[in-house]
């Protein structure tokens, strides 16, 4: 018989639980300010100190604390859990050697803009909000640039990104010259393309801290203009929508240089397509201003409207044009969040930072997180598109919006990633990102609702994403088996350079860090059913 908590317990949990919004307004924003005003401090303390010299000093810390590892015990980075951008929780550091020198590797290194090819040298935690910050007042931008502020190199380049420009350059890590990393034995290397590294620098990506623990990265950077010109066109059809949206993918050189689309329902969705420009000659959409409607909600406006329409946005505005409503996943926090009234007073606060938001959940909540909110990224051939939003209808319950990003899939030898489906003369695939992101529409009308099972579901999308070689980002949570988890994503290659680099007993695999032992056992039990 279970004890029955406190009185100020109970009536904690039940605060925490039954006003959760009320805690995201008087904690998570207030201390998201409160973290993003420290860090933005410590950047400018950067700007003044030879960062290149704490870098040598911090990498001196991780080769230390790697050297010590006990033996028999597996390694991984000591960054708190609390920390990371997945709401989900993983507890598999708790029983592992951490390493937690790397938690201090928040800086930019270096910037090249003299070289041929010009670069920027960062250390695995700094973020894409810093890079901007960083880059764009100068006429400097990356290739690729994911849309959300808080998200990592480090998470980027061991994991993946992507965004409306990766039709044309590719995933995140594709933009990358080489990789600092240190391997099992305390060994510091640099990988390229093209010296004796280069199987370990192609296997990093998608290998999630599994071959050696990531300490810098040199990324490409290019030239860019201070507006992005956008054209939206609405659809109420799908099938002609999803034919405009490949189509633009598709383009090849003739390609604008950003295309996404967002769904709305079963027949709506807008396409959108960027170029930058130099110049606005109209009117200018400053997105990121903090009274200014959050962007899905202003591209949901654009289907009323029934015709193409162009709009001029600041180009940082652009790249960052999710943050603020976490696509719109800061509904589910704070409904009223985009009232005007919501957005005057409070949108200057917005984004709360996830670490905070999670530490608003109780048990209760985090439970029903688990077993009803979604949050996937789906990358799967262009040509499979429109029968996997049917797919989602179906199993996720009409969940919209659906983000839509494409992206040209190369084969990327030595990773976990499989090849493309049907790859052209060059090797190459359009695929694109489906992103399902919020509650089951029956969840959203009825929260006790138990016609959703979570498990059930996930695994029919996960069969589809095997049968037509496709995958989800691992960030995510996963409900596979083993074995299904291999047939997903080879295996061959990257176990050969585990084995080669020391990483087999040092470091865990993929499947042991995404995967938790009661999901494996539940997908395993739902498996045999």
């Amino acid at each position: 018989m279970s004890k029955t908590p406190p009185l100020g317990e109970r009536i904690f949990t039940y605060v925490m639980t039954e006003y959760r919004s009320l805690m995201v307004v008087v904690l998570a924003l207030p201390l998201s300010m409160m973290w993003d005003l420290l860090l933005y401090l410590r950047w400018q303390w950067a700007a003044y100190t030879k960062v290149p010299v704490l870098h040598a000093t911090r990498v001196e810390r991780v080769v230390e604390q790697i050297k010590a590892r006990p033996k028999g015990m597996r390694m991984c980075t000591g960054r708190p859990g609390w920390q990371c951008m997945s709401l989900s929780y993983r507890n598999y550091k708790s029983s592992m050697h951490q390493i937690d020198a790397v938690v201090d590797m928040i800086d930019i290194v270096s910037l090249d803009l003299k070289s041929e090819t010009m670069s920027i040298t960062v250390e695995p935690l700094v973020t894409t909000g810093q890079l901007t910050g960083a880059l764009l007042h100068l006429g400097y931008t990356l290739p690729v640039v994911p849309e959300m502020d808080d998200l990592t190199v480090g998470g980027l380049v061991n994991g993946t990104g992507i965004e409306s420009s990766s039709h044309l350059e590719g995933l995140f890590h594709e933009q990358c010259l080489e990789f600092e990393i240190c391997l099992a034995d305390g060994t510091v290397v640099t990988a390229t393309p093209d010296n004796v590294y280069s199987d370990l620098f192609h296997a990093i990506p998608w290998s999630y801290g599994t071959l050696g623990m990531l300490l810098s990265v040199k990324i490409r950077v290019v030239p860019c203009k201070k507006y992005v010109q956008v054209t939206y066109t609405p659809h109420r059809d799908r099938t002609a929508g999803v034919a405009h949206f490949a189509k633009l993918a598709g383009a090849g050189k003739a390609a604008p240089a950003f295309v996404e689309a967002l769904a709305f329902s079963p027949t709506e969705l807008v396409v959108m397509a960027g170029e930058m420009v130099d110049e606005a000659p109209t009117g200018v959409n400053h997105l990121g201003r903090w009274y200014k409607p959050w962007f899905y909600k202003h591209c949901e406006s654009k289907l009323h409207d029934g015709k193409p329409s162009v709009e001029y946005i600041p180009l940082r505005d652009y790249y960052h044009r999710h943050t603020k409503s976490m696509f719109w996943e800061m509904e589910l926090f704070l409904p009223v969040g985009n009232h005007p009234l919501a957005r005057v007073l409070l949108g200057w606060l917005l984004p709360p930072k996830v670490s905070f938001l999670k530490l608003t959940q109780t048990e209760m909540t985090r439970k029903l997180v688990e077993e009803t909110h979604i949050a996937q990224d789906f990358m799967l051939p262009m040509d499979r598109l429109e029968e996997c939003i049917a797919l989602s209808d179906d199993v996720f319950d009409k969940l919209y919006p659906l983000w839509l990003c494409p992206h040209v899939h190369r084969p990327m030898p030595g990773t976990i990633m499989p090849s493309p489906a049907n790859p052209g003369p060059d090797g190459s695939q359009m695929y694109v990102d489906l992103g399902v992101y919020g509650l089951p529409t029956c969840v959203k009308e009825r929260p006790t609702c138990h016609g959703f099972d979570m498990i059930k579901s996930m695994r029919i999308f996960e069969a589809k994403m095997r049968q037509i070689k496709g995958v989800e980002m691992l960030y995510a949570d996963i409900f596979c088996t083993k074995e299904e988890f291999e047939s997903m994503y080879p295996h061959k290659g990257y176990r050969e350079l585990r084995a080669k680099y020391g990483a087999v007993g040092a470091f865990p695999e993929v499947y042991d860090k995404i995967n938790n032992p009661e999901k494996k056992a539940k997908a395993a039990v739902t498996k045999s059913k």
